[in-house]
């Protein structure tokens, strides 16, 4: 009876020991507060901001000047040259940029703009990522913490009942020696887990901007539960939701609005001037009007504006090449992430309806092996470890799937219940 109590034990989890002292945290609340609180996002929603006040600056015209213009002054008169000078002429002047520059140059910023939100969504995705990799990596070192704690427990009822067997001459010296050590060996581990889970909560804290110390609480049971989805849709949906899929598009319009930009180049903009000249020494005062303008394609500055529209050709190759390399990505991604996915799904079913229940089998037949002397020690801690390994194994398996799907909705730029809804 006593070892049939042993068994339960082992392989009946002793659920939420952490839940106990803490309360759980859940991935979605870590999420808001990482969008809110997480400084690189901060650093790049600033870096959005100032790209939007660019829109302002190339859509206008640049600033008017005036100035007055003095003739004729008498030396004698310096400072003052409005004294005794036979001509002052006051003037104002502005450059008017042939028509469709500022249009194509606002529709080039424009797009600058679009493409680095882009960028800023797509950090958004990665962040999200990297904090349910952490997330799930928490959940699974308070598993093996639990699991361990369960076996030293179970060790140290081993270790007992070794002893007094030993005491009463039904049992060896070497079983006892051999649950001790394999009772240190958990304490060891016990130790090694609770510093990894510091060091995996650190990194959670550091992504949402919190005191490096702040606890951060247990991780509820996820949910294992995904449809199956095929390729093709999937793939079709991150072309349209992928944001560097998106920002390269954008990209490529900036260039081509830059190409439109600099092929208007060729054309002239337009000086125009208006001066009053107060004729001081005859009394007549008068208007004048001056138009100018500038002569881009001379021999000595024709390569200046020939260049610029050659090399935004070769950047919208160039931009449009790095497009169709995001495609093929994209969809490596996306093959990637589903096959890991069902790839896990797959051990997380083994693990829980075959290798475990075997594993468990196994245990309760060495158990009743060793109670009539059948089998030694060594054989229980076998069948022990391999009940260990294959709970361990399950818990990492399943951890694998939850960063599968993490991985995908950064493939698809949605995240898995987005996915659902728009594949149903």
């Amino acid at each position: 009876l006593r070892f049939i109590s042993l068994f339960i034990l082992i392989i009946v989890p002793h659920k939420g020991l952490y839940a106990q002292s803490s309360d759980y945290v859940y991935i979605d609340s870590l999420v808001a507060e990482a969008l809110l609180n997480n400084p690189e996002l901060k650093a790049a929603r600033n870096i959005t901001n100032a790209a939007r006040t660019k829109v302002d600056q190339v859509s206008t015209w640049e600033a008017p000047q005036v100035g007055v213009e003095f003739f004729q002054t008498p030396i004698q008169s310096f400072p003052n040259p409005f004294k005794d000078g036979m001509e002052t002429d006051y003037f104002i002047q502005q450059m008017f940029p042939f028509p469709g520059k500022i249009s194509a140059m606002s529709s080039a910023t424009e797009s600058n703009v679009k493409m680095v939100e882009q960028q800023y969504f797509a950090l958004e995705k990665r962040i999200i990522k990297q904090l349910k990799d952490y997330y799930y990596e928490f959940y699974l070192v308070h598993k093996k913490i639990e699991i361990n704690k369960e076996n030293k427990d179970l060790m140290r009822q081993f270790t007992e009942i070794t002893r007094k067997q030993y005491e009463v001459g039904m049992g060896k010296q070497p079983d006892v020696i051999r649950s001790q050590t394999e009772l240190s060996t958990l304490i060891n581990e016990g130790i090694n887990l609770e510093k990894e889970r510091t060091d995996i909560q650190t990194m959670i804290n550091t992504i949402l901007s919190r005191p490096a110390n702040s606890q951060l609480g247990s991780v509820p049971e996820p949910t294992d539960s995904l449809p199956s989805w095929q390729f093709d849709d999937v793939y079709n949906l991150a072309l349209q939701n992928r944001p560097e899929l998106k920002g390269m598009s954008f990209n490529i319009n900036m260039y081509k609005s830059e190409l439109d930009a600099s092929e208007l180049e060729y054309y002239p903009d337009i000086m125009g001037r208006i001066m009053y000249k107060d004729m001081t020494d005859t009394g007549d005062d008068f208007w004048a009007l001056m138009v100018g303008v500038n002569i881009p394609l001379t021999p000595w500055s024709g390569g200046k504006y020939t260049g610029k529209v050659e090399e935004n050709e070769l950047n919208i190759k160039a931009a449009e090449e790095q497009y169709n390399l995001m495609k093929n990505m994209i969809a490596s991604d996306v093959q990637n992430s589903l096959v890991k996915i069902e790839t896990n799904r797959n051990l997380v079913d083994l693990y829980q309806n075959t290798v475990i229940p075997q594993a468990e089998q196994t245990l309760q037949s060495t158990i009743a092996a060793y109670q009539t002397g059948k089998t030694e020690f060594l054989m229980l801690i076998d069948a022990y470890r391999m009940l260990l390994m294959s709970r361990l194994d399950f818990y990492m398996s399943k951890m694998n799937f939850l960063q599968s799907q993490a991985q995908l909705e950064q493939a698809v730029g949605l995240s898995v219940s987005e996915i659902n809804e728009n594949l149903k």
